[in-house]
């Protein structure tokens, strides 16, 4: 029998001198509203929020631009070069870092936790009714986080940026972990054994629309699941990605991805 580690985490949270610190970094100068479950602090041009223990998103810092935007650009003009890769990750790094932000401040106890951020320039295509022209639209700065070698995805898993053409970031998500600990060991349900499972379901569907459903791919995954009372624990899953027939023309099928849990 093979098994998996089930780890349990626990959300950070944050004191007001360190939200405050990063308000006032980007300049976020509204009201503040604190409960239980959440801090907030809205300001004119950008809001910042973090979740509480007991909050669906516990543990995620959130900051998002409310005047920016992406398609917001001036059609007629260029569009303006966004941050390069190198410098985007350079400043979600020190930014997490000078405020505790991440999964890397994390203390981990029977498990091992390992993180690291990288950056890509997005492109887009502009199209003003006689050609396609291609063009950078944005950097993305996005976080893998791995528990036992094996990756962690999910709302709450990482960290995420998306700049334009400054420092200051259009969103920033960051979910902070005081401490992630080994709950349990439980049995880890095999690779087949979940897609035989979850292909004889499709093969039931009404007008039997799973029969002829192909396996795209397979991945074994923890599941940093929203917040829902009692234990919060990271999920052994299993994610399979369906991919229905081609059509008449040879376009290909929708593709669906249904995630199963790997233990039992």
């Amino acid at each position: 029998m093979t098994t998996i580690s089930v780890a349990r985490v626990r959300p950070a949270a944050l004191d007001d001198d360190r939200l405050r610190a990063l308000a006032e970094t980007y300049r976020i100068d509204g009201d503040v509203v604190r409960t239980e479950e959440a801090f907030a602090l809205v300001g004119t041009e950008a809001t910042l929020v973090h979740g509480g223990p007991g909050n669906r998103l516990a543990g995620v810092t959130t900051l998002v631009d409310t005047v920016r935007g992406i398609a917001a650009a001036d059609p007629e003009k260029d569009h303006p070069e966004p941050l390069p890769a190198e410098k985007a990750l350079g400043m979600t790094a020190e930014l997490t870092e000078r405020f505790g932000l991440g999964p890397a401040v994390a203390r981990f106890d029977g498990v091992r936790l390992e993180s690291s951020i990288d950056a890509t320039v997005v492109h887009a295509v502009r199209f003003d009714g006689k050609e396609r022209t291609r063009f950078a639209a944005k950097t993305d700065v996005r976080g893998r986080v791995t528990l036992d070698g094996i990756p962690v995805t999910g709302p709450r898993a990482g960290v995420s940026a998306t700049f334009l053409d400054d420092d200051r970031p259009l969103r920033l998500m960051a979910t902070t972990w005081d401490a992630v600990e080994l709950d349990h060991e439980a049995e880890l349900v095999e690779e087949g054994e979940v897609i035989e499972r979850v292909l004889e379901a499709a093969r039931h569907r009404k007008e039997r629309r799973g029969t002829h459903l192909e396996v795209a791919s397979s991945v074994l995954a923890y599941w940093a699941a929203p917040y829902g009372g009692g234990a919060d624990l990271l999920e052994p899953s299993w994610f399979i990605e369906l991919a229905h027939p081609a059509d008449e023309y040879g376009n290909d099928g929708p593709k669906q991805m249904v995630r199963v849990s790997a233990t039992r």
